[in-house]
């Protein structure tokens, strides 16, 4: 009972600890994707203004809850306010920050500015690190933005973008996927025909020594065991009388049996008798005629 009540705590703490778990794991998956330092001609705010921005990507395949979290530059923290649904970031969604310096103006306006930095620092409600992204603020030009990108050769790194691109991704070439590629080299589809037969047929022949090795090695140690069980026979020899002076095994058994047999009988037997002995007198108080009714009552 007391283990099965230890299975029981130990089930719901792994139950209740999974969603902290699963949230923890999520934060993980933010990333400072594109920053914006001089913003001239580029993207307004809700106020109208053109201020430096800040985009932070979930890279991640659950919704995230960002507030509590802490944006760090030049010294100084803006720690994103709870409360504000808006701070929820969807599955591989983009959440923006203004970096104008006036805090009182949202949730997503900074208290920094984004000038005469080369860094900016992404950290979880508890004071760890999530993200860091550093530049050199020499490369920071106007109404250009900086982030991940993707090069050609499928390398990505940190770079000026050949577009802005706040709220959605930095990749604006349109990219052919491999399965595209594969149709165009096979239209008709016989080399996937072939492959996939031969590796079905690769697959069958690999089960099949797989299983016929296991066979073997099963049959091998059936018959050792057998051999084993065979020594180990010829190996105990039967007690006999003549040489230790005592009763063998199977008399044994044979005169417990015939004891068993015995005592049965013997209950049996007795269960079955009956004693008759026959009466002194043939006269009975039960069948005497002077207790019965026949006779009339005297009349006075």
């Amino acid at each position: 009972m007391a283990q099965k009540n230890i299975y029981v705590v130990v089930l719901s703490l792994v139950i209740w600890g999974f969603p902290f778990s699963a949230f923890a794991q999520s934060i993980k998956d933010m990333r400072i994707n594109e920053i914006q330092v001089h913003n001239t001609n580029g993207l307004r705010d809700d106020y109208g203004q053109l201020v430096g921005w800040i985009e932070i990507f979930n890279t991640g395949y659950n919704k995230v809850d960002i507030a509590g979290c802490v944006l760090k530059v030049n010294g100084k923290e803006y720690r994103i306010p709870k409360g504000d649904p808006n701070t929820v970031v969807a599955t591989r969604g983009y959440c923006l920050f203004y970096a104008g310096g006036d805090p009182n103006r949202g949730t997503f306006y900074t208290n920094f500015t984004l000038d005469n930095t080369d860094f900016i620092e992404l950290y979880d409600v508890d004071g760890l690190l999530i993200d860091s992204f550093r530049f050199n603020p020499a490369e920071m030009k106007e109404n250009i933005s900086y982030g991940w990108f993707e090069d050609k050769d499928g390398v990505k790194k940190r770079m000026s973008l050949p577009a802005t691109t706040p709220g959605s991704s930095n990749e604006t070439e349109e990219k052919i996927a491999r399965a595209e590629l594969f149709r165009q080299a096979d239209p008709v589809g016989i080399v996937l025909t072939i492959t996939s037969i031969f590796v079905v047929a690769c697959s069958l022949v690999v089960l099949f020594f797989i299983f016929k090795i296991l066979g073997v090695l099963q049959m091998k140690r059936a018959h050792k065991k057998a051999e084993v069980a065979k020594a180990e026979k010829k190996v105990k020899t039967p007690v006999n009388v003549s040489q230790t002076g005592l009763i063998k095994n199977d008399e044994l058994v044979a005169i417990a049996i015939a004891l068993y047999k015995y005592s049965q009988e013997l209950h049996y037997i007795e269960a079955t008798v009956l004693t008759i002995n026959r009466a002194a007198k043939v006269y009975s108080p039960w069948s005497s005629k002077i207790y019965s009714l026949t006779q009339l009552p005297n009349k006075k």
